[in-house]
C-alpha cells in the first residue's frame, strides 16, 4: 500500500468549504460462464485477475482454462515483466471521482489513451461552496501554514459569495456565471480506464515530481486496485526509487 505524507489534513478541515477526495470503484471487468441461455458471472475475487492470462494464452494455441489461479498469476507477473501489456486491455475499471479541483481534473483529462470520462458541468449545475486546498506537506511551519489556509479560505468564501450572490441571484446564467469559479472548485467525474493504461497512469502520477493532489489521487486509485489485481501492478510499489511510501 501507498500513503502519501499529509501533515495538515486537520487544519484544512477548519477552511472554508474543504472537502477531500474520494474513489468509489463503480464497476470492473470480471470473468463470465455463458451455460445455455445463461450467464453467470464471476463472483470471486480471482475472476479479474486471471482475465488477462486467459486472454494471452491464444496466442500459444491455449485457453489456459486448465491452469491454477496460481498458473494465471504468474502468467500475468510474467506478461508484465516483458512489458507484454496488451492482455491487460482486457480489463477496464470504472471509477466515480470526487472531492477533486478543477486542476487535478484537467491533469486528469490529459490521459487520453485507454480511458475516457463523463466530468460534472457548471454550465448546467450550480456550484456548491466546496473547495479542494493543497496538502502543502513541504512546509514545516504551522504557524505559516494556517496563514496561508486563512488567506485561501477568505479569497474563495469571496469568490462564491460573488459567483452565487452577486451573478445568480442577478439572473446570469450559469454558463456565464462559471467563469468566476476557481481553479481550487470541487469537482467530480466518472473515470473508466483499463489495466494498461492504469499502469501508465500509476507511472506519472506516483512519481515524485508529480503534483500533490494527483499524487494522493493517484496512491488512493492504486491501493484499490492492487487488492483486486495485484499481479498486474504490485511491482510498481516496489520502485524505491520513483515512488515514495513515507507514511503521514
Amino acid at each position: 500500500m501507498i500513503e502519501i505524507f499529509d501533515p495538515w489534513k486537520q487544519i484544512r478541515t477548519e477552511c472554508f468549504g474543504n472537502v477531500e477526495p474520494t474513489v468509489q470503484l463503480q464497476a470492473v471487468t470480471t470473468h463470465a460462464v455463458i451455460t445455455g441461455q445463461r450467464m453467470t458471472k464471476g463472483i470471486t475475487p480471482d475472476s479479474t485477475e486471471m482475465i488477462p492470462a486467459i486472454s494471452a494464452g491464444i496466442s500459444y494455441g491455449k485457453e489456459n482454462n486448465t491452469l491454477s489461479f496460481l498458473e494465471l498469476k504468474r502468467l500475468n507477473k510474467k506478461l508484465v515483466k516483458l512489458n507484454h501489456l496488451t492482455p491487460l486491455e482486457s480489463i477496464q475499471f470504472n471509477f466515480f471521482v470526487s472531492g477533486i479541483s478543477k486542476a487535478c481534473g484537467a491533469q486528469l483529462s490529459r490521459h487520453r489513451i485507454g480511458q475516457g470520462h463523463v466530468s460534472l458541468s457548471r454550465r448546467y449545475t450550480k456550484q456548491k461552496p466546496e473547495f479542494v486546498y493543497p496538502m502543502m506537506s513541504y512546509l514545516s511551519d504551522e504557524k505559516i501554514v494556517r496563514g496561508v489556509y486563512h488567506d485561501m479560505s477568505k479569497c474563495l468564501g469571496s469568490s462564491f459569495q460573488y459567483y452565487y450572490l452577486g451573478l445568480l441571484e442577478s439572473g446570469v446564467k450559469k454558463a456565464d456565471a462559471r467563469y468566476l469559479i476557481p481553479v481550487a472548485t470541487a469537482t467530480a467525474r466518472h473515470w473508466w480506464v483499463n489495466a494498461r493504461a492504469l499502469r501508465d497512469f500509476f507511472r506519472l502520477r506516483l512519481h515524485l515530481n508529480a503534483e500533490a493532489e494527483i499524487r494522493r489521487l493517484a496512491a488512493m486509485i492504486y491501493n484499490m486496485v492492487v487488492i483486486i489485481t495485484p499481479s498486474l501492478f504490485e511491482d510498481l510499489e516496489r520502485n524505491e526509487h520513483e515512488y515514495d511510501n513515507q507514511v503521514a
